[in-house]
């Protein structure tokens, strides 16, 4: 696949100022300035938003014999209201208890945090790993305003709504952007009807990738898969005699003639893409590609109008 033809965001040196990272405070700023820049859409998507957690079945409320309670822990920050002081005084942990309907409605995010996503082709755009930051602050923002929870996927045990899940969803994405990852996720269990939002360049050894992605869309949740990509890494611009480096491995690469491999590489790349976007598909996700020169807006409709059915 492609990655052993370039290596995943293979890149010309020098490009130091490509680790360069735009401080969190700024990209939630932006990721605000996005969302609210969508006032008819989040409106009109309210519903959806809503009725995507639930995906078909309807919202189970509390009524005769149809107490569903669970029990989680409580977490730092929460008000102290939702403590289940009864349960919390058989053991030396407090607990939180709510109802199955209560936890049904969650949005859980993941953002690839590997080196390959620190490439930017051009210093007056993002990195693919700020992109892709913004991006799941944006709908996470919009998917709060539509009074739903949010959380990092791996991160967070449970989801969280209103302002205080929206601030810890910053905080654990910004100590997630200060330690390489892997570039997929391990399949952790979720709640039943939640959806699960991926956002990365997925460009990793193709195997792993493939492997790993078919065990996470084989979870019984609805998932959305947001490839980032930089304007080169579709176009493959280059000519003459190159030097490319992969973030991952260190491995170089030389090229004489650059440009003799654009056919090859193109086709490779767009066959992956398709490949990615087939798997989800047969299994019932949605796969959108967004590039990192393009507006964020214009991926932020992208993925709430593909999960318009499920978002």
């Amino acid at each position: 696949m492609f990655p052993e033809l370039v290596r995943a965001g293979g890149r010309r040196r020098p490009k130091s100022a490509d680790t360069d990272r735009v401080p969190i405070e700024v990209l939630w700023l932006r990721a605000q300035a996005v969302a609210a820049a969508l006032p008819a859409f989040s409106v009109r998507s309210a519903k959806r938003l809503r009725q995507a957690a639930r995906g078909t079945h309807p919202r189970r409320r509390a009524g005769p014999g149809d107490s569903f309670w669970q029990f989680r822990p409580y977490m730092t920050g929460e008000p102290a209201g939702l403590v289940d002081w009864r349960r919390s005084a058989r053991s030396e942990t407090l607990y939180v208890r709510q109802r199955e309907w209560e936890t049904a409605q969650t949005v859980w995010f993941w953002v690839d945090g590997s080196p390959s996503m620190q490439f930017r082709s051009r210093r007056d755009q993002d990195s693919k790993a700020d992109r892709a930051a913004l991006l799941a602050l944006a709908a996470a923002r919009l998917v709060v305003a539509a009074g739903e929870k949010v959380a990092l996927y791996g991160t967070h045990s449970h989801a969280a709504g209103g302002s205080y899940g929206l601030s810890r969803l910053v905080e654990a994405i910004d100590r997630m952007r200060h330690h390489d990852s892997p570039p997929i996720p391990e399949p952790h269990d979720l709640p039943r009807h939640a959806q699960l939002v991926l956002i990365g360049d997925f460009l990793g050894e193709s195997a792993q990738v493939d492997e790993a992605l078919r065990h996470l869309v084989s979870l019984d949740v609805a998932g959305h898969l947001l490839q980032i990509l930089d304007p080169v890494e579709e176009d493959f611009p280059f000519r003459g005699r190159i030097s490319f480096e992969s973030p991952e491995t260190g491995e170089r690469i030389l090229l004489d003639r650059a440009e003799a491999l654009a056919s090859g590489y193109g086709h490779r790349i767009r066959g992956w893409t398709a490949h990615l976007g087939e798997m989800c598909r047969r299994s019932g996700w949605t796969h959108s590609v967004h590039r990192s020169d393009r507006s964020p807006a214009t991926a932020l409709l992208a993925l709430l109008s593909l999960t318009g059915q499920s978002l």
